[in-house]
């Protein structure tokens, strides 16, 4: 009776481990946070596009801090003085920013990869890490930095860069755009700087 258990149980952490986003989030470092990360994308990439978007979904909504192009936008002190309700609004905002853009979408969720290789990464609480993922047939390696920081007893992805872009610094210039503050509709003109 001990063997079966045992082998149910063996069986069920084998299964765990290869569903995408079932890890537990919480690493010792940003590098293996990332490998994390990259094997969940190279396993997500034998699934159907449906699930293969419901797990970029999960992962932009749950691994990404979309804290950082409103600090970045404002600067720190000004972020500081703006009252919690206003600070999730531009998060939620940079977030819906990239999830509601159907092309930009379209584009993660046909990331489809054989292997993902990780580089960089240490034990300080910010750290650059980087993925380079070979495709399948001819297409070139596709890579991307990762910014990674940590928050409370986990990390999350602070910024995520593509061929010399930068998704903070592109959504940092955006926020404070009329349309932008008319969709998260913080005003900022008037946030005093905090002392």
């Amino acid at each position: 009776m001990r063997l079966y258990s045992a082998m149910i149980g063996a069986t069920i952490a084998l299964l765990a481990a290869s569903v995408p986003g079932v890890r537990p989030a919480a690493a010792q470092d940003a590098g293996q946070y990332v490998q994390h990360l990259a094997a969940d994308m190279v396993a997500i990439s034998k699934r159907p596009t449906a699930e293969r978007r419901a797990f970029y979904n999960r992962f932009l909504a749950g691994e990404v801090d979309w804290t950082g192009p409103a600090v970045q936008a404002l600067g720190p002190n000004r972020w500081a003085a703006l009252a919690e309700s206003d600070r999730q609004k531009l998060a939620d905002w940079a977030r819906d920013a990239l999830m509601g853009y159907e092309s930009a979408m379209r584009f993660i969720q046909n990331l489809i990869f054989q292997s993902c290789a990780v580089s960089g990464g240490s034990k300080n609480d910010v750290s650059g890490v980087r993925i380079t993922c070979t495709r399948f047939g001819t297409e070139p390696l596709f890579g991307l930095r990762f910014e990674v920081a940590r928050q409370g007893d986990r990390f999350k992805i602070a910024d995520i860069g593509y061929i010399g872009v930068s998704l903070r610094t592109e959504l940092a210039k955006e926020i404070l755009k009329e349309d932008a503050v008319k969709e998260h509709g913080v005003h900022l003109d008037g946030v005093a700087m905090k002392k």
